[in-house]
């Protein structure tokens, strides 16, 4: 009897793990002419160097920023890519919505996205209804000025509060980037 309860407590723990799971949903977009062994390197823009994103649907946290930035740099250089602050192959952004927002083209994104800079984006034509509490990465080809690939992770809010647990920021970061699915060109497991 006390192993048919043992069972059914771990029944009960790993459905719980399930549903938890199961609340963050990813989706990526990529430019389809783009040759991606051709980027060793990544940096960041002037947005994630800033302290706080201007705009009503971002969340201005920097603690949270910090946490993101952190694990999207473990997982790009996971993925055999280096920092290169001179002259990196991809510039990286991402934004924390916490509220809904469309975007299309490069609208919606904010004015301080991008600084001052600006990049043709994956499809002008193509809208993404964005939810409150979703995470947004974008990979620019640098020397192309354009957005080559972007992965979004939503489900990160509970009681319209963006979910700021380092844990769950930390797996949002790596579920988008197991939709990349590409390592860099030197890539090896040494």
């Amino acid at each position: 009897m006390r192993k048919k309860g043992l069972v059914t407590g771990l029944l009960v723990m790993v459905s719980v793990v399930v549903v938890n799971a199961q609340r963050i949903t990813v989706a990526s977009d990529k430019a389809a002419d783009t040759d991606f062994s051709k980027f060793k390197t990544f940096y960041w823009t002037s947005q994630v160097d800033n302290q706080l994103d201007e705009g009503y649907n971002f969340l201005n946290d920097l603690i949270l920023k910090a946490q993101v930035r952190d694990a999207v740099k473990a997982e790009l250089m996971g993925l055999g890519y280096k920092l290169n602050p001179d002259s990196p192959d991809l510039l990286v952004n991402f934004r924390v919505f916490d509220k809904p927002v469309r975007l299309r083209g490069t609208e919606g994104y904010g004015t301080s996205y991008w600084g001052n800079d600006q990049y043709r984006s994956i499809s002008d034509t193509t809208s993404y209804a964005v939810e409150a509490g979703t995470l947004l990465i974008s990979l620019v080809d640098r020397k192309e000025g354009a957005i080559v690939w972007q992965g979004f992770a939503s489900g990160l809010i509970d009681n319209n509060q963006f979910i700021k647990d380092e844990g769950k920021i930390r797996e949002a970061v790596n579920m988008i980037f197991d939709e990349y699915g590409l390592r860099a060109k030197e890539y090896s497991r040494k």
